[in-house]
């Protein structure tokens, strides 16, 4: 792992961990791993975001494990093969999946955070400039955001955040920015309970030239997350995640 990488982590756990005792920040983890975990209608209709321990918890924990997630989908995929000039995050969080993203590219693309929370538009912007990375937020709805002049779009467990009528919306806008030659990438776990909807988009995905993957990467984690993942009762022992991924210009499903 590079050592900017590890510096931000290290980074990460002195910037949210400080305010809270070790039982409140392992108690924001597990309540948000229910939440990726467990059908999205089955849990009350609040934000992720909506404490500051699960702040601490999203930014400190589950920002790092997304991070290398996707690191290692973007490396299985070659999905920094060709040229990216920008990368579009939607719903960007702490900005994690594209970072992971930019940093497997030679030269790293710029970034574009869309995001309608500022405390993750502002992390967003923290998480680039300590990764040595060029990105910039715009506050909106991915619905409203404009798509134009970038050049690969990623969705890191964003996209079940959206009710039904938003996600349809976007699968629409997403096919056709890949029709306009950006290449698109969606991440979310890998239980089927937690993402009904995950069939037809895979189907739309499939019909435009793209793939749909599950992934099962057995690596060590850092040891902070390891320990925290141990201590909040976790001990998984691989990162796993399932992939929407359309390369643009492919116009056919990618070998595996």
């Amino acid at each position: 792992m590079a050592a900017d990488v590890e510096a931000w982590i290290a980074a990460l756990q002195t910037r949210h961990r400080g305010a809270l005792t070790n039982p409140e920040f392992l108690k924001a983890v597990r309540a948000l791993s229910a939440r990726y975990v467990e059908r999205r209608g089955s849990l009350p209709d609040r934000s992720p975001l909506d404490s500051a321990a699960k702040r601490a918890a999203f930014a400190a924990f589950y920002g790092p494990l997304h991070f290398l997630t996707v690191a290692h989908i973007v490396d299985a995929l070659g999905a920094a093969r060709g040229a990216i000039d920008v990368i579009g995050d939607l719903g960007c969080g702490t900005g994690a999946s594209s970072a992971a993203w930019a940093l497997a590219f030679p030269t790293p693309p710029r970034i574009v955070g869309l995001d309608v929370h500022t405390w993750a538009l502002d992390e967003a912007a923290w998480t680039w400039r300590t990764l040595r990375l060029d990105g910039r937020t715009r506050r909106t709805d991915v619905l409203r955001a404009r798509l134009d002049g970038i050049s690969a779009l990623v969705a890191g467990w964003s996209v079940n955040e959206l009710d039904h009528h938003a996600r349809t919306d976007l699968l629409g806008r997403l096919i056709e920015a890949a029709s306009h030659g950006a290449s698109v990438l969606i991440v979310e776990p890998i239980g089927r309970r937690a993402t009904p909807w995950w069939a037809d988009w895979a189907a739309r995905f499939a019909v435009a030239g793209g793939r749909s993957d599950e992934w099962r990467f057995a690596i060590p984690l850092p040891p902070v997350l390891a320990d925290l993942d141990e201590a909040a009762g976790f001990r998984r022992d691989a990162l796993t995640a399932k992939t929407l991924w359309l390369r643009a210009g492919t116009g056919a499903v990618d070998a595996p």
